[in-house]
């Protein structure tokens, strides 16, 4: 069964061992410390630690990790740091 989050603060970051701008929940909220799936074009236009709010789904699969997708839309930047 897949949980749906609500208004979760996440923040962007540079992920080396990827070589790519990825993105995690912010520490101390009710929700699992996992990379957040979103759209690359999201991604590339935030500044590295850009904090921002949105919905997140939690994504459990045979095939893989489990995961959070972000939802389609941002709900508003908090902080470009």
């Amino acid at each position: 069964m897949n949980r749906i989050f609500i208004n979760i603060s996440l923040s962007t970051l540079y992920d080396s061992k990827c070589n790519k701008i990825r993105v995690r929940p912010t520490q101390g909220q009710d929700v699992p410390e996992l990379w957040v799936s979103c759209s690359k074009k999201q991604r590339n236009q935030m500044v590295v630690g850009t904090v921002f709010k949105t919905d997140v789904k939690l994504i459990e699969s045979e095939k893989r990790k489990p995961y959070l997708k972000a939802t389609a839309k941002i709900l508003g930047q908090l902080s470009l740091f």
